[in-house]
C-alpha cells in the first residue's frame, strides 16, 4: 500500500486513459541509496500518489495506482488546446538477492503517461493500473517516480515486493464494495465493506482467523531491549466461500487474518483499529503516545487519571511552561504520531513502531538508505559535524512483511535519550541546533 497518500480516504471511478507507455529490460547493478528523505517528508513532496501491487500469475503483477486530480494542473497549453492533465509514472523494479548477499539488479523498468480530462478535474481520485513482469520467487523493490508534466511536481514511492510464497499478503487483492476498485491499505473503519479476490481462481474456501487487539504499549523508551510480543492465537476462525460477491466487514476491533490454507499462517492481514485512527482525537488516543516522553510513574498516573484529557493538557502544560509554547509541541508531536499510523503501520498502530517512535521524536531523516532487509536513517547533527545512523532491519512476521525493528548502538540510544530529554524541557528536539 502507498505511505504518503493514505490520510485522503476516499473512492471514485477510474475514467483515466493511458496515452503513451515505454519499457526497458536490462541488468544493471542499483546502487540502494541517495537522498530519499523525501519519502518521510509530505511537504518535500507535491504528489502524493497511493500504489498497491498484486499478484496475478507467476509472470505476472499489477501495480495500482491511486492518484489526486486536486495535486495536477489541468490547462490548454498543449497543441490540441484540450484541457487536461498529464501525469507520468515511471517504475524501476529491483531485484533483492537474498539475504544481503551479492548484487541488487534492476530487472525492468518503464513509463506511460495518464491523460485526466475536464471530468477528471472534479473527481476525488484518479485510479488506473499497469501489469509489471515480476517472477516468481524472488523479492524485490518497486520505485516508482510520478511527475506532472503540466507543472513539473514530482512524487515519489517505494514498494516491498515479495513474490516468494503463492499465500502471502500479496497474493490477495481487496476491493472495495462501494467503489469497485482496490483498497490501497491495510486498516479499516467499521462499516467499511469489500470483498476479497485470490491469484488463484481455483480456491473454493477463504478461512478468517479474528485476533482481539490486545492494547500493548512499544518497548519502554530506556529500559526494555526488544519488542513486545503479540498473543497470536486467534479468538475466533470463519470459513467463507470465495467468491466475489461475499462483502466482509471488520466490525469489531482487532486483526484479521485470511488466508487459504486453514493449516499455515500466511495470508493477508487487515486492521480494525478503532477509535479515530489514523488521527488522535481521543483523551485516550492522546494520552498513550505520551509513553515515549513520560516517566514511568507519570505514565501511570496519566493512565489511571479520572480525567485523561485534562491530565495529557497538565501534561503539556508543565513541559511547555505556557500555553502557547504547549500548543506548538502538542501541534508537532501528534501530526508526527499521526504520519506515523500513516507510514509504519504493521502488526500493530504506526506509532507504536520503532520507525514510529524515532520519527516522532527526530522527525523526518535527513537521507534515507533502503535495502531489501530494511532502512537506515541518517540525521545529520551540525552542533557536532557528524551523522547519527538509527538502522531498522525486517523482522520476518506471518501478519507483516513491513515490521522493521531498531537496531541499537551506544550511539544511537545516546541520541535518543537526549532526544526525550530535550522534549521534556519544552523544546522540539533538532540535531542541528
Amino acid at each position: 500500500m502507498g505511505k504518503n497518500g493514505l490520510w485522503l480516504i476516499i473512492c471514485c471511478v477510474l475514467t483515466g486513459l493511458a496515452t503513451g507507455c515505454t519499457s526497458s529490460k536490462k541488468a544493471a547493478t542499483v546502487e540502494m541509496q541517495g537522498q530519499m528523505a523525501s519519502l518521510y517528508n509530505p511537504s518535500r513532496l507535491s504528489l502524493h500518489p497511493d500504489f498497491s501491487i498484486f499478484h496475478e500469475s507467476n509472470n505476472y503483477s499489477v501495480l495500482y495506482i491511486r492518484a489526486y486530480p486536486s495535486e495536477l494542473r489541468f490547462n490548454q497549453t498543449n497543441e490540441e488546446s484540450e484541457y487536461r492533465a498529464l501525469l507520468k509514472l515511471k517504475y524501476e523494479l529491483i531485484r533483492l538477492e537474498e539475504n544481503g548477499q551479492g548484487e541488487n539488479v534492476m530487472v525492468d523498468s518503464a513509463s506511460v503517461v495518464y491523460k485526466l480530462r475536464e471530468r477528471d478535474e472534479k473527481s476525488p481520485a484518479f485510479f488506473a493500473s499497469l501489469t509489471i513482469p515480476v517472477k516468481q520467487g524472488f523479492r524485490y523493490l518497486l520505485k516508482a517516480e510520478t511527475k506532472d508534466l503540466n507543472r513539473g511536481s514530482m512524487g515519489l514511492e517505494y514498494l516491498y515486493v515479495d513474490k516468494t510464497d503463492p499465500n502471502g499478503a500479496q497474493n490477495f487483492k481487496v476491493v472495495s464494495t462501494f467503489s469497485g476498485y482496490p483498497k490501497f491499505m491495510r486498516f479499516f473503519l467499521t462499516g467499511e465493506k469489500f470483498n476479497v479476490q485470490y491469484r488463484d481462481r481455483g480456491v473454493d474456501s477463504i478461512y478468517v482467523d479474528y485476533f482481539r487487539p490486545e492494547n500493548e504499549l512499544p518497548r519502554p523508551p530506556v529500559t526494555a531491549t526488544s519488542d513486545y510480543t503479540m498473543n497470536y492465537s486467534p479468538d475466533t476462525s470463519y470459513v467463507f466461500p470465495m467468491v466475489d460477491t461475499v462483502d466482509y466487514d471488520l466490525r469489531k476491533e482487532g486483526m484479521y487474518l485470511i488466508k487459504v490454507d486453514s493449516e499455515q499462517d500466511e495470508g493477508l492481514t487487515l486492521f480494525n483499529y478503532g477509535g479515530s485512527f489514523p488521527e488522535v482525537k481521543t483523551p485516550r488516543e492522546l494520552m498513550e503516545p505520551l509513553f515515549y516522553l513520560a516517566t514511568l510513574s507519570e505514565y501511570r498516573d496519566l493512565r489511571t487519571a479520572s480525567n485523561r484529557k485534562l491530565a495529557v493538557d497538565n501534561f503539556w502544560l508543565k513541559i511547555g511552561n505556557s500555553i502557547e509554547k504547549s500548543r506548538e509541541l502538542i501541534r508537532i508531536y501528534y501530526n508526527r504520531v499521526i504520519y506515523s499510523n500513516l507510514y509504519f503501520s504493521s502488526n500493530k498502530e504506526g506509532w507504536k513502531t520503532d520507525q514510529g517512535m524515532i520519527f516522532i521524536l527526530f522527525g523526518p531523516p535527513t537521507r534515507i538508505q533502503m535495502t531489501g532487509n530494511g532502512e537506515s536513517w541518517y540525521y545529520f547533527a551540525k552542533r557536532k559535524s557528524k551523522v547519527v545512523e538509527f538502522k531498522f532491519e525486517r523482522e520476518q512476521d506471518a501478519f507483516s512483511d513491513q515490521n522493521m525493528m531498531w537496531r541499537k548502538t551506544t550511539e544511537s540510544q545516546s541520541y535518543r535519550n537526549e532526544a526525550i530529554r530535550s522534549w521534556r524541557n519544552g523544546k522540539v528536539y533538532s540535531m542541528g541546533s
